[in-house]
Order: C-alpha cells, then sequence, then structure tokens
C-alpha cells in the first residue's frame, strides 16, 4: 500500500471511530411549549366526573317539554280505595302553578259519591242483626292546598315507534275532608229513619303522582292521595225509646286513599 493509501485508510477509521460519540452526545430536541400532548389526562376526567358540581351541564336543558312557569288545570276521575264500610268514585278539579320545573303549588278539589259498601249491606240483612249496623261515616268532598315536587323526568320508547317523556313527583298538603254521619233515629213512633249529619275536619295529604306527556300543551295524569284526619263516630242507633242525648259519640283515625287518572292541560 503506498502512502497516499495510507492516509486514506487511516482518515476513514479515524470518522468511523468519532461518530458514534457524536451520536450519543447529540440529545433529542425538546417539544416546544406550545405543542400540545396527545395523550388524554385521565385523572383530569375522572376528577370532573365525581365532581359533586358540575356547571357545564345541566340535565334540565334536555326536557322536551318545560313547565316552568306555566298554570295548569286537570280534571280527573278515581276511586276511593280503603274505606271499610264505604265505596265511592271520585271526580277531582286541579289547578296550579310551576314556580320551577321541580317545584309548584297546586289547589286541588274532590267531590266522592260514597255509599255503604257490600261489607255493611250484607250484614245488615242477616236476620240477627236486623236494625243493627256499624257506626261509619261516608267521605263526600276534600279540598287541598299543596305544594309540588317532581324530581324524576324520563323518557321511554313505546313498540319502537314513539318516544314517551313522562315525570313523576310527589305533593303534601293540607286541607278540610267533609264527610256524612250516618245516623237513623226514632221518629216517636217506634220507626227509625235517617238523620245523617255533615261534619268536616282538617287533614294532612301525601300523594304521588306522574305524568305524560301528549305534547307541550297536554298529558295524561295519574295521581295516588293519602289524606289524615281524625273523624267523629256517631252511634248509628239507638233504642227505641231511647232519648236523643244518650247517643254515643267516638272519634278514629283515617286514612282516605283515592287513585285517579285524568287530563292535564298547561298553558303556553
Amino acid at each position: 500500500m503506498n502512502a497516499y493509501g495510507l492516509k486514506l485508510t487511516s482518515a476513514l477509521l479515524v470518522l468511523a471511530l468519532a461518530t458514534p460519540a457524536l451520536a450519543q452526545d447529540k440529545k433529542p430536541a425538546e417539544p416546544t411549549a406550545t405543542k400540545g400532548s396527545d395523550k388524554m389526562d385521565l385523572k383530569k376526567l375522572e376528577d370532573k366526573y365525581w365532581s359533586s358540581k358540575d356547571d357545564d351541564y345541566n340535565v334540565i336543558q334536555n326536557r322536551t317539554f318545560s313547565k316552568t312557569g306555566k298554570f295548569y288545570g286537570s280534571l280527573e276521575y278515581g276511586t276511593l280505595m280503603n274505606d271499610p264500610f264505604a265505596k265511592a268514585k271520585s271526580v277531582g278539579v286541579l289547578a296550579g302553578y310551576y314556580l320551577t320545573e321541580d317545584f309548584g303549588i297546586e289547589l286541588s278539589y274532590y267531590n266522592y259519591n260514597s255509599g255503604q259498601n257490600d261489607t255493611v249491606s250484607e250484614y245488615r240483612k242477616i236476620p240477627a242483626a236486623a236494625g243493627v249496623s256499624p257506626n261509619f261515616n261516608l267521605i263526600k268532598s276534600s279540598k287541598t292546598l299543596s305544594m309540588t315536587y317532581t324530581p324524576f323526568y324520563a323518557k321511554m320508547a313505546f313498540m319502537n315507534k314513539a318516544i314517551l317523556y313522562f315525570d313523576m313527583g310527589f305533593t303534601l298538603g293540607a286541607g278540610v275532608t267533609d264527610y256524612e254521619q250516618q245516623i237513623v233515629s226514632d221518629d216517636g213512633t217506634g220507626t227509625f229513619k235517617p238523620s245523617n249529619t255533615m261534619a268536616s275536619a282538617p287533614h294532612f295529604e301525601i300523594g304521588v303522582m306522574q305524568q305524560m306527556f301528549l305534547n307541550q300543551h297536554f298529558a295524561f295524569r295519574l295521581d295516588i292521595k293519602n289524606s289524615f284526619y281524625s273523624q267523629k263516630l256517631k252511634q248509628y242507633q239507638i233504642g227505641i225509646g231511647a232519648p236523643e242525648s244518650s247517643r254515643t259519640e267516638s272519634s278514629k283515625s283515617a286514612n282516605d286513599t283515592t287513585i285517579s287518572v285524568g287530563l292535564t292541560v298547561f298553558t303556553k
């Protein structure tokens, strides 16, 4: 190998040995401050999900039929469910106003077409019980002022043909129940005739209601109302010739449960 070839070989060898060292000294470029990461911050997402309040989202915005600021009226028909001595059908008229989507005020009036039930009727047919009847009252009407609270709102599919929207809530109120005390009196000849008297009592009421919306102005409504109050019971019948002043009176706690369905109309 001549001198020129030896010099060229030595130069290439030096260059080959220097290249790895230069590669090791070279550091990767630092990312610029303006370039964002493609990775999702899972910790931040988790904190946002479990936060106690998220102002960015509000379920109320998804309500198809809003009630806030609307007046409404309902007409209902129902039945008295749990009186041990009476049976009754009811017609109810309700009117109210929604202060917000969840809270409102409501005034209701129910009229009852009541009479003695089959238990009382059959008992009075027994020969040994002729002229004898349990002491009982018949509910005639109720008037209630309530607060309404509807925290549940949902939608469901109907046979894959339509979407039905409904809400469910509660009523809490107070009012007056009118009832008729069932009495028979001796007319002085040994003949007993009805001499029923009306009475009233304050009641406390709690209820559950559900509305299924047809559109923004109409909805079907279901109500289950329970009223609690104290009745005055008068002795149904006293003996022949006994003075009226001998008729006894007692009190009992009453719980009237009425289930009714109807139609609600909302204002614009």
